[in-house]
């Protein structure tokens, strides 16, 4: 990139420039910049061109000219223009901060602050104010008691209007922050002078630190929290409205520090009067143990400044408190399940809170009397705000399904919003729900109900309507009220509104402003998506799976795949008929299993299905493998528990036809069942993976034909035999499974007599797929090589013993194999067919009779599940978001 380039989306200004016209060493205009041209003309005439840095500083020269009723008519314009080359010159940024916002100041759409070292050090790279050292000497020289350039003070505003003390000279005394790695949260002010900003911590060794770091100048951190005096790192910061008091949750205690000085205000900690009767004794001696450094909490400041709201994420406590002096007002009582996070109105008489399930919860202050319930319908909740009049809600989490298109293929939860209407009727109270916000334009791997997702979300409300961002491990979001993504990064972020709700910023390495008033989107037509492969078969489940629907209860009109990641799933020749397991309820832990059914004459994908749930199988609840017989007229089921069965279900009504149970053994949580069946669908082979038993049974009345167990006089690793997969030749006759213990191998035997000979894989490091040819004398071997690449052996049986080993076929040579979970291998009409799972969160359907990749699935085994029909002719993935059919060659 040379200097002269623009920024790209996200990228820091050029450390050795500054930033606008009024600090730069401007080129000499060109003749329509001095010929007197009118200003909207030549701003016009530069936006139509290639967005470019010197393009830019001209345009904002001409912007400083140009009337309010110029500005409004070139805006459309200008917000074309990327916002991230639409940086906010020095001079302007000089006059936002000093309180003098000007018209022309909402089309810029970002300000490059630095970075977390420069924030380490008290240091800015472009200075638009005095320096401190300078302007202390001005103070001491002048009798008259400058009190800064400008509306403000140099270094912020105290408690009630009062200007702090300047920060000590001694240069013994100043001390550097350590954010070495990275920022864990960030709190700014309407004004943005300054930030505060919470190191991460060094783990097993000291806490993250808690600054404050001036914006406009260089000068000294005022300091909130030594880390070195904890282990902990604060996750949320909140600044009062008025940028006043500065909260956060260190080790479990609730803690309030002056914002101008440092001071401490108060400290609460409310895990040690849990036994106390009266709330009023959270406040309790400092010398008390700390708990919970895990429990996320959350603040959310009332707009008058005089209320704070705490949640925290998993230990039940919700309160409100007086902002200035820490007393509690009102806390939740214990068993309610209330959780953070939190938010109050303008007075702070009406909290909310999160419950279970994607609840929220509406509550009077300081009564604490529930006032409405409401099913948000997300999957999770990261943040919450009230408006400032209390009669709208804005919920910011997670969402599974509603997004036909990603059937199949999405497998974390995206970024939604929905916003409620209060409305008050004498006492009570009801929140009505407006339909869900999904923003688009974002890094698919952003996973909104993640950790990270939960601690880095926040909302505010403007004049304009909600806002959100989101952030998580493989991406960062911005989105308003309406659903519009207003800003996208493929990298994780903290982030933090002003607020008057007027900017966003954002901490990476780099610390940006992003500008909300510069980042509307002028209106025009969304960019069209790259159609997905093959066809939707499914986009949800109806509600009634989920149990009996009543009348008005707001269930929407079609469930989720499920609100957990699918890992299992089966489907018939022809897509006839699909099963997988589901979580449909998010208040049981339980997934049961879903069959969906085509009838004879309709298409999957144009019709829907019959739907339904297999039945329950006592003790065992945990599905570990599904298979459709070759005609698809049964489903078996491998189901782990307080007992180890396999149920075979008749697919045409769904009752369970027999139920094998596996002797008993102790719970180990390694343990995975596998089935297969024969390919005239006579007879069903399941494996145990850690117990090492394969039984072969009989497919019409469940009785077992074949029960052995690999013997330990093998077993060379002291973790014992591990089973991976089985295989049935074409009549049941002849069993194969692979045995894994210091190393890999493939065993065959005749059911009910000897072993077969056959040849041995070389370089086998794992097992992922069996499969006999039709005739029975071969038997083809998919799986990992010792070097992680994923293999296919073609083995001869009946051989003479001694043969030499055979080599594999490298499959899918970019694709890393190690210690993936299981695939799958059919022996189509062509030759084998395997789809192996990845290690690095994306698999690949093979065809060995072409050589050719059929499919690449963009997701990992444990995220989504991944089908191949018994001919090898039908690919279905299942996700949260639905099911999707795959276009594959006829085999």
């Amino acid at each position: 990139m040379n200097p002269s380039d623009p920024r790209g989306p996200g990228a820091p200004a050029h450390p050795d420039r500054a930033q606008g016209p009024d600090r730069a060493h401007p080129k000499p205009r060109s003749p329509q910049h001095t010929s007197g041209a009118a200003p909207e003309a030549v701003a016009r005439a530069l936006l139509a061109a290639r967005p470019s840095e010197e393009g830019w500083w001209e345009i904002c020269r001409q912007l400083e000219r140009m009337t309010p009723e110029g500005l409004a008519a070139i805006r459309p314009a200008a917000l074309r223009w990327p916002a991230a080359h639409r940086p906010m010159p020095d001079r302007w940024w000089a006059q936002w901060t000093s309180g003098d916002v000007r018209p022309h100041h909402a089309l810029a759409g970002t300000r490059a602050l630095g970075r977390l070292d420069h924030v380490e050090t008290g240091t800015v790279p472009y200075p638009v104010a005095e320096d401190w050292a300078e302007d202390r000497d001005d103070d001491r020289n002048e009798a008259d008691g400058r009190n800064g350039d400008g509306p403000g003070h140099p270094w912020g505003t105290g408690p009630g209007g009062v200007d702090p003390a300047s920060p000590s000279a001694d240069p013994a005394e100043v001390r550097t922050a350590y954010f070495y790695n990275g920022a864990s949260a960030v709190a700014a002010p309407a004004g943005l002078r300054w930030l505060a900003l919470a190191a991460a911590a060094e783990w097993h060794h000291n806490g993250g630190d808690i600054a404050r770091w001036e914006t406009t100048r260089d000068a000294p951190l005022v300091w909130y929290l030594d880390g070195s005096g904890t282990h902990d790192e604060s996750y949320d910061l909140q600044l009062s409205p008025d940028g006043a008091i500065v909260v956060a949750a260190v080790e479990g205690a609730w803690r309030a520090w002056s914002a101008a000085t440092g001071e401490p205000l108060w400290r609460v900690r409310p895990h040690a009067a849990e036994e106390a009767a009266d709330a009023e004794e959270l406040t309790f001696d400092p010398e008390d143990v700390e708990v919970s450094m895990d429990d996320l909490v959350r603040f959310g400041f009332s707009a008058d400044g005089r209320r704070l709201a705490v949640g925290t994420g998993s230990s039940d406590v919700v309160a409100v408190l007086a902002s200035h002096t820490g007393e509690v007002l009102l806390r939740v009582p214990e068993g309610e399940d209330a959780f953070g996070p939190v938010a109050l109105d303008a007075t702070g008489e009406l909290l909310a809170h999160t419950g279970p399930a994607g609840r929220v919860v509406l509550r009077s202050v300081p009564e604490g009397r529930v006032l409405a319930v409401a099913d948000t319908g997300l999957s999770s909740i990261a943040a919450l705000v009230l408006a400032p009049g209390g009669d709208e809600l804005f919920v910011v989490g997670g969402a599974v399904g509603g997004v036909p298109e990603r059937a199949g293929l999405a497998t974390t939860a995206r970024p939604a919003g929905r916003r409620f209407t209060l409305r008050r009727d004498g006492g009570r109270a009801v929140l009505t729900g407006q339909p869900l916000l999904r923003p688009e334009e974002f890094t698919e791997g952003l996973d909104a109900d993640s950790p990270s997702a939960a601690i880095t979300a926040r909302a505010c409300w403007t004049p304009d309507g909600p806002f959100a961002f989101v952030g998580a491990d493989f991406g960062s979001l911005l989105f308003d009220g309406e659903g519009r993504t207003l800003w996208a990064d493929p990298a994780a972020a903290v982030g933090a509104f002003t607020p008057d709700g007027r900017a966003l910023v954002v901490v990476q390495e780099d610390i940006d402003v992003w500008f909300l008033a510069g980042l509307e989107r002028p209106e025009e037509p969304a960019p069209a998506e790259e159609p997905a492969p093959g066809r939707v078969l499914l986009t949800g489940l109806p509600p009634a799976l989920a149990g009996p629907v009543a009348a008005g209860d707001g269930r929407p009109a079609e469930l989720p795949c499920s609100h957990w990641s699918v890992r299992v799933a089966a489907v018939a020749d022809g897509a006839r008929a699909l099963a997988f397991c589901a979580k449909l309820d998010r208040d049981s832990v339980g997934r049961p299993q879903v069959l969906c059914r085509w009838p004879a004459g309709t298409v999957p994908g144009q019709a829907p299905p019959e739907t339904g749930l297999l039945p329950e199988v006592d003790g065992s609840s945990y599905l570990s493998d599904l298979a459709f017989s070759p005609t698809g007229e049964v489903l078996a089921r491998g189901l782990l528990g307080d007992e180890s069965a396999l149920a075979l279900d008749e697919v045409a009504g769904g009752a369970t036809r027999w139920v094998y149970t596996l002797p008993p053994v102790a719970w180990d949580e390694e343990e995975r069942l596998r089935i297969a069946f024969s390919a005239d669908g006579s007879r069903v082979v399941l494996a145990a993976h850690v117990t090492g038993r394969v039984v072969v049974l009989d497919v019409s009345n469940g009785k077992p034909l074949l029960s052995l167990a690999e013997s330990a006089t093998q077993t060379v690793s002291w973790r014992g035999a591990r089973i991976d997969m089985a295989a049935l030749d074409a009549t049941g006759e002849r069993v194969a499974f692979g045995v894994r213990d210091a190393a890999s191998r493939v065993v065959v035997r005749e059911v009910g007599g000897p072993a077969v000979p056959v040849a041995a894989p070389a370089g086998l490091r794992q097992v992922t797929g069996l499969a006999f040819a039709p005739d029975g004398r071969t038997l083809a071997v998919a799986g990992a090589t010792q070097r992680g690449h994923a293999g296919l052996w073609r083995l001869a049986l009946d051989g003479e013993p001694g043969e030499e080993a055979v080599p594999p076929v490298t499959a899918v040579r970019d694709l890393p194999m190690h210690d993936q979970p299981d695939g799958q291998l059919v022996w189509s009409a062509t030759g084998p067919r395997a789809y192996f799972p990845g290690s690095h969160g994306w698999g690949a359907v093979w065809d060995a009779g072409s050589g050719q990749t059929l499919a690449e699935i963009p997701f990992g085994c444990a995220d989504g599940g991944v089908a191949l029909s018994p001919d090898g002719g039908t690919l279905v993935t299942v996700t949260q978001f639905g099911a999707r059919l795959w276009p594959l060659p006829a085999p």
